[in-house]
């Protein structure tokens, strides 16, 4: 479906102490669009949903819900990646959201993105402010930090119950990563001994922490929400289409490159931040896992990359 993107009122910008004010972008569609309305409590927050997208729990990012379709008076969801379908009436409900509701669904023609600057990320999707006949106007928060040495104007936050002043301890940072040694055997192929991969899953909660979103969602008329992700691994936009890396970093030595759009890994599609967190809980419960496959497009071919961990 072909859309229009209007961005009006000042841009976000990077600067050494500053940033500029947000302003606002807006989608229209050719046609309405239905969407499912979410109702978090306490709060009484409200997010919007559309078919193929997923929710996820902040507290609980391991576990999410694919929204299937929807409908006028119900919302059907898949537990995902692949697992168990619910029909759940308006008024109902997430199984495994305590709090959270479908309170509603609505035809859209219009989304209608405001940005807002805040000290601390509360919500790190779109908040539904408001509804104006087929007109939806969503807020999303712009983290400002000017500490010195903050890495810029735009911080990532911990996402909400993970302590970001817990005591220092191995995390996906630069030192732990530069001790995985990866060999390239062939093209395409590499060997990674399984006791470097396994000091770096033991820290689960602090690379899923890792993996936060360091910038505001952003509407792309391609890909829906994009989502910029800092990493001691790689830097990349995150979107239901992929992860495409704009700085390998330690990626870079395993042979994937800037411009790459990660596209699957042992089967399972790379289309948001559930897919990532069922990716890394899957490598990481696999106790007989020896190789890792990942499919990628680079400048238009597929590529596979197979790391054997030995």
């Amino acid at each position: 479906m072909s859309a229009a993107l209007v961005a009006a009122g000042p841009t976000l910008a990077r600067g050494d102490a500053a940033l500029v004010t947000p302003g606002s972008t807006e989608i229209r569609f050719p046609a309405q669009v239905r969407y499912a309305i979410v109702r978090q409590t306490p709060g009484e927050i409200r997010m919007l949903y559309a078919p193929g997208d997923i929710i996820f729990h902040p507290k609980h990012p391991t576990g999410a819900l694919r929204i299937e379709r929807v409908e006028a008076e119900a919302v059907v969801l898949r537990e995902a990646p692949r697992g168990r379908v619910h029909v759940l009436p308006v008024g109902d409900p997430l199984p495994g959201f305590p709090g959270w509701t479908v309170s509603g669904t609505v035809l859209l023609m219009e989304l209608h993105y405001r940005y807002r600057t805040v000290d601390r990320l509360r919500y790190p999707e779109p908040v539904l402010v408001a509804l104006e006949g087929s007109r939806a106007i969503l807020e999303v928060e712009v983290l400002l930090s000017a500490a010195p040495g903050g890495g810029g104007p735009f911080e990532a936050a911990a996402p909400p119950g993970l302590d970001p002043a817990a005591p220092a301890r191995a995390t996906l940072d630069g030192e732990l990563l530069d001790k995985v040694r990866v060999r390239e055997t062939s093209p395409g192929r590499y060997e990674v001994p399984a006791a470097d991969v396994q000091a770096v899953l033991e820290n689960a909660g602090r690379v899923l922490a890792d993996l936060w979103p360091s910038v505001q969602p952003s509407p792309s008329l391609q890909t829906g929400l994009e989502y910029r992700i800092t990493s001691a691994a790689g830097d990349g936009v995150l979107s239901n289409q992929g992860f495409t890396v704009t700085a390998p970093k330690m990626a870079e030595r395993a042979g994937i490159q800037v411009g790459d759009t990660i596209l699957s890994v042992n089967g399972r599609p790379v289309d948001g931040f559930a897919s990532l967190y069922g990716i890394f809980r899957a490598v990481r419960q696999d106790q007989a896992l020896r190789t890792v496959q990942v499919e990628l497009d680079r400048r238009g071919t597929r590529l596979t990359k197979t790391y054997r961990i030995r």
